[in-house]
């Protein structure tokens, strides 16, 4: 599991800890997600996961559609699930648009 949420993090999910220099392939961000959505996952780390997919899903759909195919209504309904305060949304929301810039 760590190592799933450290190529979730260095994708760009908005989480308290660094980002590596390793910038992941889709796949590998799809295999992250897929085994930390398995998992408990604590409210913070959900939100922030959460923020990052709803980005992720907004701003650049046909890339999400891509890399998540016909598990993406799923990890979607994930994400909303994990949002429970739309001002820390917002703010995890933003830094995840700009992390994810980077990489896609």
């Amino acid at each position: 599991m760590d190592r799933s949420w450290q190529i979730l993090r260095d994708a760009g999910v908005p989480l308290a800890s660094p980002r590596g220099s390793a910038r992941p392939t889709p796949a590998e961000v799809r295999a992250a997600v897929s085994t930390v959505i398995a998992a408990a996952v604590g409210p913070r780390e959900g939100e922030a996961l959460g923020a990052f997919l709803l980005a992720w899903r907004q701003a650049w759909s046909s890339s999400f559609a891509a890399t998540f195919g016909t598990a993406a209504a799923s990890v979607e309904a994930w994400a909303r699930r994990q949002v429970t305060d739309d001002d820390r949304y917002l703010k995890l929301r933003r830094i995840a648009i700009a992390n994810l810039s980077t990489l896609l």
